[in-house]
């Protein structure tokens, strides 16, 4: 009986100060940190190490190229960066819609996904004597940080049958390795755009062919970008824009098995016409996931995962666009976005911190941060609960 008193105590203990911890935790510091070496467009991607990666570009609109480096865990340094693509000038940034992706594996391989260039399909089709039209733009192009982590594999073109490529695909790795591709582009035989998957069981040394993740006429939005997110529980989900006669939808669609059957789980609507050429995000903690996304020239997040409606986050500027979400181990969320964007301005950074509960812990709404043209912010969370915000 004492002994069983004493368990109880000993539990309850554990309880108040995980409690403790919990209700008078400091609140996450937000800080925010210009990419390196005068790049733009950020991706950055904390690992369970702590080592921080991070992807950018560097070059013309039309033409340029992708570094990767690296931070050690309480470190202040990157590594000398990497060059990601071999052939010179076969990448590009222009509309901030264009723009590289990166997944991490289980083993720390990095792998790469980005769109060929304006300047590169026009050199392809001079050699071959044509003018430039839609069916050019074909090349989706992919590698991988080699073994020995000192550079990047050849590239190589995972599109075979599909033309027009035009807003961002995506890159994921899930938990038993399976490598995932994603993009939306036309093909012969269907007046409609649609969104495709490719997928290597090998490490990236092959891929499968093409095959789209909805038959449904629903079309895609073809200067937004196709956003996809692999969870720790195995979950892929996949975000894109639609265009159809009554609007251009936000849809999310799961998939839970190896077979790769997608399923609709989400749609916002946004009764407009036009291309508003904007960007999806995921982030998740150990029990939710959420997505975010714009609509109205709001930026929106929900977790994904309940049938809670979705929340607007941005405050009363509008044009607001290019969402991203970082999510610490104690549950606080952090989206950040850009305001006041324009063709070839970048406008300038707001962020939304909110607690586990979605209680807000602080908004920032004035001008501070700015972005150069073409580029975005990418939100990360530290080993340490912090948030940094690349731009």
């Amino acid at each position: 009986m004492k002994w069983n008193n004493m368990k109880f105590l000993i539990g309850y203990f554990v309880a108040c100060c995980i409690w403790t911890d919990i209700l008078f935790a400091a609140e996450p510091k937000v800080s925010f940190e210009k990419t390196p070496h005068s790049g733009i467009q950020p991706q950055a991607i904390v690992d369970k190490s702590g080592t921080l990666h991070l992807l950018y570009y560097k070059g013309q609109p039309r033409e340029g190229d992708l570094y990767y480096t690296t931070r050690a865990k309480g470190k202040k340094n990157f590594t000398v960066p990497l060059k990601v693509n071999n052939i010179a000038g076969s990448a590009c940034c222009i509309g901030s819609i264009f723009r590289a992706r990166m997944a991490i594996d289980q083993d720390g391989i990095v792998h790469v996904l980005w769109n060929g260039s304006f300047g590169f399909v026009k050199k392809q089709w001079e050699k071959k004597g044509k003018q430039r039209t839609p069916e050019e733009f074909t090349y989706l192009f992919y590698t991988r940080l080699a073994d020995d982590r000192k550079s990047y594999r050849k590239q190589v073109n995972l599109n075979r049958n599909t033309y027009g490529l035009d807003g961002n695909g995506s890159i994921t790795v899930d938990r038993n390795g399976v490598i995932r591709v994603f993009w939306h582009a036309n093909i012969k035989g269907r007046p409609d755009r649609m969104a495709f998957m490719v997928q290597s069981n090998n490490k990236g040394k092959s891929f499968s062919i093409e095959t789209p993740v909805t038959r449904n006429p629903i079309g895609a939005c073809e200067c937004c970008t196709l956003e996809a997110f692999s969870s720790v529980s195995g979950k892929t989900f996949v975000a894109y824009r639609t265009a159809e006669k009554t609007g251009r939808d936000t849809v999310i669609f799961s998939t839970e098995k190896r077979n790769n059957s997608f399923k609709e789980i989400h749609r916002h609507q946004w009764k407009v016409f036009t291309c508003p050429a904007s960007t999806f995000a995921f982030a998740e903690d150990v029990q939710r996931i959420y997505a975010a996304w714009e609509t109205k020239g709001h930026i929106y997040t929900k977790d994904i995962l309940s049938s809670s409606v979705s929340t607007k986050v941005s405050s009363g500027n509008k044009n607001c666009k290019y969402p991203s979400i970082a999510i610490n181990s104690r549950g606080d969320r952090l989206t950040t976005w850009s305001t006041n964007t324009g063709w070839g301005e970048g406008g300038y950074i707001q962020y939304q911190l909110t607690n586990r509960n979605g209680t807000v812990i602080s908004q920032s709404n004035r001008p501070g941060h700015s972005p150069a043209a073409y580029s975005f912010s990418s939100a990360c969370t530290l080993t340490t609960g912090d948030f940094i915000i690349f731009y």
